[in-house]
């Protein structure tokens, strides 16, 4: 897809974030509306992604607007344990989830492809996989539990001198 194709998207979407509801319960919806239009464009996964992190810059409030927010509501009892910092951070993380959300919501995760091309014989493992796993497994000493038996068999066997040791008392 033409990058000048998703920056004319981008930018009418960014010009209309003047006319539209930025309140919370709007926000995925703004960012719903960029994603959709990116993929109804045809746009790939690493294309739209490029505009993430630019979408968030946009839909983050105006330095005044947050502060002017902060005086409002810093009374509140929710917020009377924050710093107005620590309450436009959070603002800011809040809007940054929700087009990250927004995002993969359109465009799923691309899944990783398998390089191997033997087929899956062992479970979902091919014969290399299941060859280094019994390699890997095989690597560990193998417990010799003879001795242990023949004492148990004898009743000879004591846990508790054998994890404590000889009793200093007697």
């Amino acid at each position: 897809m033409p990058t000048a194709n998703l920056d004319l998207i981008y930018e009418k979407w960014k010009a209309s974030l003047r006319e539209k509801d930025r309140s919370r319960e709007f926000v995925s919806a703004n960012f719903d509306e960029l994603f959709d239009a990116f993929n109804s464009a045809g746009a790939t996964f690493e294309e739209a992604h490029a505009y993430l992190q630019q979408a968030i810059k946009v839909h983050l409030p105006a330095p005044g607007l947050a502060k002017a927010t902060w005086k409002m509501v810093k009374n509140n009892p929710v917020n009377s344990e924050m710093t107005e910092k620590e309450f436009i951070d959070g603002w800011h993380k809040d809007i940054g989830d929700k087009a990250t959300n927004s995002f993969y919501h359109v465009y799923p995760l691309p899944e990783d492809k398998d390089d191997d091309k033997e087929p899956k014989v062992y479970g979902s493992m091919s014969a290399k996989e299941y060859k280094l796993q019994r390699r890997h497994a095989e690597s560990y000493p193998i417990l010799n539990t003879e001795e242990l038996e023949k004492d148990l068999q004898c009743n000879a066997y004591n846990p508790t001198e054998d994890i404590l040791g000889e009793d200093d008392n007697g």
